[in-house]
C-alpha cells in the first residue's frame, strides 16, 4: 500500500488536491471488490438506498441527470432505468478504475441514455443549467472542499433542479452513536480483510465519517452554499442521511 497506508486514520483530514489524490488511488484499489464489499457491509440494504434516493430525485422519461462521483455506477444504472425514454445520465468519476468498472458493466449490459466520463465534481464541464437532478452517492466526505462543489451543482442544475445526496451521518442517541462507531470501525474493516477488500479503505471510511458534519451541519451548509427545500432522511438509525436540495 505505501503511501496509502493510513493506519492511525490521519488522510481524513486531508483537504483539496492532497485528498483528492489520496482518495484517487485509495478507490482505485479497491475497485476491483468494491461491489462485493458494499453488498456485505450494507448488509444488501446499498439497493434499497439507491432506490430512494432515484425516488427522492424525482426524475422521470426525458430527465436528464448528472451523477457525480459514480464510482462503479451502480445508482446510475438505476438513475437510466427512471429516465427513459428520452432522458441521459451523466455519470462521472475522479478514479479511473472504478471508471473501468462500470464502463464493463455497461458493455455488458447496454442501457440508452447513460454514459461514463472522468471528471471531478468540482469541475464536471458541463453546461449551465443542464440538468433536472444531480445525484451523489457516499462522495461528499470524500471531496477536497465542499463549496466548490455545491457551487457546482447549482450551476448545472436548471432552476428547480434537486440535489439528492446519500453519504454516512452519526446518529443523534448515544447508544445509536455508539454501536455505529463500533460498526464502523471495528466491523466495517474486518469484513473487508475477510473479503478480500483493502483494509485502509475502510479505516478512512470509519474516521472520515468521524470528521464528516452531522446532519444539522449539513444542512445548514447546504443553505448556505444556495439550496432552498433543504431537508434529510434518516437511514439507520441515522447512520446514514439521504440530503437534498434545490436550485432557486
Amino acid at each position: 500500500m505505501g503511501e496509502l497506508s493510513d493506519p492511525k486514520g490521519q488522510k481524513a483530514e486531508l483537504t483539496g488536491r492532497e485528498k483528492e489524490a489520496y482518495v484517487a488511488g485509495l478507490f482505485g484499489e479497491i475497485a476491483a471488490p468494491y461491489d462485493r464489499l458494499n453488498r456485505a457491509i450494507s448488509l444488501g440494504r446499498d439497493r434499497a438506498w439507491r432506490r430512494q434516493v432515484v425516488e427522492l430525485a424525482l426524475v422521470g422519461p426525458g430527465s436528464w441527470v448528472a451523477d457525480l462521483g459514480t464510482g462503479t455506477g451502480d445508482l446510475a444504472f438505476d438513475l437510466a432505468a427512471a429516465v427513459q425514454p428520452g432522458g441521459r445520465v451523466i455519470a462521472s468519476d475522479l478514479t479511473p478504475a472504478m471508471l473501468s468498472v462500470a464502463e464493463q458493466k455497461l458493455a455488458r449490459t447496454p442501457v440508452p441514455g447513460l454514459s461514463f466520463h472522468h471528471a471531478n465534481a468540482a469541475n464536471t464541464g458541463l453546461q449551465d443549467s443542464t440538468c433536472d437532478a444531480v445525484t451523489m452517492g457516499w462522495v461528499l466526505r470524500n471531496v477536497g472542499e465542499r463549496p466548490p462543489v455545491y457551487a457546482e451543482v447549482l450551476r448545472i442544475l436548471k432552476p428547480g433542479g434537486r440535489f439528492v445526496c446519500i453519504d454516512m451521518s452519526r446518529p443523534e442517541g448515544w447508544f445509536a452513536r455508539t454501536g455505529f462507531w463500533f460498526y464502523r470501525h471495528l466491523f466495517m474493516p474486518m469484513m473487508a480483510r475477510l473479503l478480500g477488500g483493502n483494509l485502509s479503505a475502510y479505516r478512512y471510511l470509519a474516521h472520515s465519517t468521524d470528521r464528516f458534519p452531522d446532519a444539522a451541519a449539513l444542512e445548514a451548509e447546504l443553505r448556505t452554499a444556495g439550496f432552498t427545500s433543504v431537508r434529510s432522511l434518516p437511514l439507520m438509525l441515522g447512520s446514514l442521511r439521504i440530503h437534498c436540495g434545490c436550485r432557486p
